[in-house]
């Protein structure tokens, strides 16, 4: 009798380190948890997520005009919240999530799947999100996600022209978690509020508000011209790419937008 008290103690300590362990598995990976573990009793939703970029075409930054041959932008994951802030410190439980990360084309005109939303009905005022590096609770130094084109946020890659100057450039943005359990981007605004009714989220790019925000002015004089021509990369730790990753995650962030389901 003792003996099988004592296997079912252990059985009942066993389960109960598993459910700690299901509580924690958020906190850990530097995430909310979804507001519908709390015991709410919201009903779950799940609905799908678009890329939508808006092909720049020439892009005016200042008296350069830009063409991009090439342009790349990992993006994810992502959690919504229904306060104010989306900052982990101040958005406790988030009311759903995209954990998925994708790379997006941002010269492709076709909506571009980024996975689905998880979550629960209710309002929806935030978001913070990664550029495919992300920094949880649980690592020890930020980490690049295989989606993470050449292992960057971005990766852009074009000329900018000003009368008969041109420049060749090559941008590999980093847009890096400044903490640890922190997002590269801790909060910005998102409206909707999520019922029954099926709906799809819309994220919207525009990576020409990004290179309109870099001094090509600047660029091209350090770049070494001659006879009106130069090349440059921009890498991290420049002050052309730290405009990008300010552009990116503070000034023209992606924009959410959700739709009725077609």
């Amino acid at each position: 009798m003792n003996d099988r008290r004592a296997r079912h103690d252990d059985r009942g300590r066993a389960a109960a380190r598993g459910l700690v362990a299901l509580a924690l598995a958020p906190a850990l990976l530097g995430a909310p948890a979804l507001a519908g573990c709390a015991g709410t009793g919201q009903p779950e939703v799940s609905y799908l997520a678009y890329a939508e970029a808006a092909p720049p075409g020439e892009i005016a930054a200042g008296a350069w005009t830009v063409a991009l041959d090439e342009a790349a932008v990992a993006f994810g994951p992502v959690q919504f919240c229904a306060a104010a802030s989306g900052s982990a410190t101040l958005c406790s439980t988030a009311i759903a999530e995209l954990l998925s990360i994708a790379q997006v084309d941002l010269l492709a005109a076709a909506p571009q799947p980024l996975g689905r939303v998880r979550g629960f009905e209710g309002e929806i005022r935030s978001a913070s999100f990664d550029y495919g590096i992300h920094w949880f609770l649980t690592e020890s130094a930020p980490a690049r996600s295989p989606a993470a084109p050449g292992g960057h946020s971005a990766h852009l890659r074009g000329r900018a022209t000003r009368g008969d100057d041109v420049l060749e450039f090559v941008a590999d943005v980093d847009a890096v978690p400044q903490f640890q359990g922190q997002r590269a981007v801790p909060s910005v605004a998102a409206a909707a509020t999520i019922g029954a009714a099926p709906v799809r989220l819309a994220v919207r790019f525009d990576v020409g508000a990004w290179l309109a925000r870099v001094d090509f002015d600047a660029l091209f004089e350090g770049a070494g011209a001659e006879g009106g021509a130069a090349a440059a990369a921009i890498a991290p730790g420049s002050r052309a790419h730290n405009a990008l990753v300010i552009a990116m995650t503070a000034q023209s962030p992606p924009e959410f937008v959700w739709s009725e389901a077609p």
